[in-house]
């Protein structure tokens, strides 16, 4: 078999730079680059001049390499994500009163909710969940839950960056269609504390959702509960929204949010 093609050399050398400075004992210089690399001077001086310029590495005050600030940020990022994750499944073991529902965490993406984590339950939905799906955040009960724990000027400026005229075709005959429904259904959600996607993602499919703040405040995620419609009438619709609000506050509490008795979705921001 023919050895593939490479087509981006200079991406796998700053690969291989970033490992070696990891490694050393010492920061290395240059030259030490070069030699241990076993590449030309020229390209490995060029390459690191990029590379500190990006942040990827610093140089100290013996003309040494280090590990550059801007990776820590991507860290932190996937750190971040990570934890929340498995913040969320440890505070999901604690309600019992959740395991007959489907339970979802999700993440807004410009127009979109990804779902990043899913306990499916053994009573079927008619539509499934699974982690890496992505689907319109005005259709959801998790986007539109993280919708209105924005404020007034920041949800306006994500109506600005995303007009009616860039939205999906809904996928049921119930998904939202104008800017005013929107508008009205964020302001509901900000009165009762809850969203509700009443067959919007799929017939038959209720969802009740709720934000999920960190602790400094900033919203960063929205869990939903999930059933079929033909269960619906087993339970008060409050008592639903309820248990999702109850799941995002466990889930916020985990993450260092301490605020939750005075800062709440009721009222416009």
């Amino acid at each position: 078999m023919s050895k593939p093609t490479d087509s981006v050399p200079a991406l796998r050398r700053a690969v291989r730079v970033l490992d070696m400075v990891k490694e050393s004992a010492r920061p290395p210089l240059a030259a030490d680059i070069a030699r241990q690399l076993d590449l030309p001077r020229s390209t490995v001086h060029g390459l690191l001049a990029v590379m500190v310029e990006l942040g990827l590495l610093e140089k100290n005050a013996t003309q040494g390499y280090r590990l550059g600030t801007r990776l820590l940020d991507w860290v932190g990022g996937v750190t971040e994500k990570r934890d929340l994750v498995t913040e969320f499944y440890q505070a999901l073991d604690g309600f019992s009163d959740l395991d007959s529902f489907t339970v979802t965490l999700t993440l807004l993406e410009s127009m979109e909710v990804v779902y990043v984590a899913c306990r499916n339950s053994a009573t079927v939905l008619g539509a499934s969940f699974r982690v890496g799906m992505r689907l319109p955040a005005i259709f959801t009960a998790t986007g539109n839950a993280m919708l209105a724990e924005m404020d007034d000027t920041t949800f306006r400026e994500w109506l600005t960056l995303h007009p009616a005229s860039t939205w999906p075709n809904p996928l049921t005959p119930n998904g939202i269609r104008s800017v005013t429904t929107l508008v009205r259904e964020i302001a509901e959600i900000r009165e009762r504390g809850y969203a509700v996607d009443d067959e919007q993602v799929h017939d038959g499919l209720w969802c009740f959702g709720a934000g999920v703040k960190d602790y400094s405040g900033r919203m960063v995620a929205g869990v939903g509960v999930s059933l079929p419609q033909t269960d619906l009438a087993r339970y008060d619709v409050a008592e639903l929204g309820g248990r999702a609000v109850a799941l995002a506050q466990a889930v916020s509490t985990r993450l260092g949010y301490r605020n939750m008795g005075t800062d709440s979705l009721g009222g416009m921001r």
